[in-house]
């Protein structure tokens, strides 16, 4: 009714007249500057969650990508192990890997690699019940593989004193798988008495020390082998 329309009018000037108002006109510019910034920030926003969609998107494409290549390297050098394993004449066992996509089992993940020598049961890595020339084989195995692919069948490997306290079967061992692999090499030997150490060798380097008084070094010995 009108009684009450002018009691609340009375009611709203009373309470314009005597509340605590912001009477700055300055107020309605900071307002406006205030939400030209918020509108800025939601435009920031949104294109930034534009650029994190598109971030997420790339990263778990090249995160497939690297499993799927692990995937393949991990295949790959599975066969080189194998077919490495039947130059030396002895089983190799490399079991592909779980690679899933969590994070968890990619750390965790790793080769077992198992051999078999002479048929008398599958050895690891680490098993202490390997002899020189076995554990020397493994080396030897493990290493060229890394190298191989389907350009370089063989790879080029420098390897310290392969046949270092071997005996003469497993020294004829070593040398015949090294010329079997197709790879390139560059052994160290110490001098000795027995010939098959030289066997792999097509260029033989021999090196002496400086004797004392000497200004040089004797000159290095050169050995080709004729082919």
């Amino acid at each position: 009714n009108a009684s009450g329309a002018r009691r609340e009018r009375d009611r709203l000037r009373t309470r314009l007249s005597e509340g605590d108002w912001v009477t700055d006109a300055a107020v309605l510019t900071l307002f406006e500057r205030l939400k030209a910034d918020v509108l800025k920030r939601e435009r920031d926003y949104r294109e930034r969650q534009g650029y994190c969609a598109t971030a997420r998107r790339l990263t778990e494409e090249a995160r497939n990508a690297y499993i799927a290549k692990l995937r393949a390297t991990v295949r790959q050098y599975g066969k080189n192990l194998k077919a490495l394993g039947e130059l030396a004449g002895l089983g190799v066992d490399c079991p592909p890997p779980a690679l899933g996509g969590v994070d968890l089992s990619l750390a965790h993940a790793g080769l077992e690699v198992r051999f078999d020598f002479d048929r008398k049961g599958a050895v690891g890595l680490n098993d202490g019940e390997a002899s020189g020339g076995q554990q020397v084989m493994k080396s030897l195995i493990l290493l060229i593989a890394l190298l191989m692919d389907d350009a370089r069948p063989g790879g080029f490997v420098f390897i310290d004193e392969p046949f270092a306290h071997l005996d003469v079967a497993n020294i004829d061992r070593v040398g015949t798988f090294l010329r079997a692999t197709r790879a390139q090499y560059l052994i160290t030997t110490p001098v000795t008495h027995n010939a098959n150490v030289f066997a792999p060798a097509q260029l033989t380097l021999v090196t002496r020390k400086k004797k004392p008084g000497d200004d040089w070094a004797p000159t290095i010995g050169v050995l080709a082998r004729a082919v």
